[in-house]
């Protein structure tokens, strides 16, 4: 059987592809712009930004998943080394124009210091220590 841990991708629709690469590559994000998709790495993991009405028309070319906005109960987190990293990330979401939730805090209900923010097409991110 193949390992299901050993790969990840992770497709965030956006509205435009160009400008959502920049808000992650300002972010510190290394980028690779591939066509109609921007991807990046990280350990284990892969996110590509895609259109958002190409990523619909992929699941299904014949009926394709309504675009709704909002919170769709799915969050991505990223971890960093510190709490000052959390709190440098802070101010370059906010330098970007991503949507802060709330400002970086102790966590309630374990040991860590966090934020969320969205992102320009409204995904929901938590950044961590």
């Amino acid at each position: 059987m193949t390992n299901l841990n050993k790969n990840m991708l992770i497709t965030l629709g956006v509205k435009d592809v160009e400008k959502s690469r920049n808000f992650y590559v300002g972010l510190g994000f290394e980028v690779n712009l591939d066509g109609w998709t921007a991807d990046f790495e990280m350990e284990g993991v892969r996110v590509s930004l895609c259109k958002m009405n190409k990523l619909a028309e992929d699941v299904n070319v014949y009926n394709p998943p309504e675009i709704v906005t909002g919170f769709t109960g799915m969050t991505l987190a990223y971890n960093l080394d510190s709490k000052e990293a959390v709190d440098e990330f802070y101010a370059k979401v906010q330098e970007l124009g991503g949507t802060v939730e709330h400002t970086p805090e102790k966590a309630a209900g374990w040991n860590g210091y966090h934020f969320y923010f969205r992102d320009l097409d409204g995904h929901y991110w938590e950044i961590a220590y």
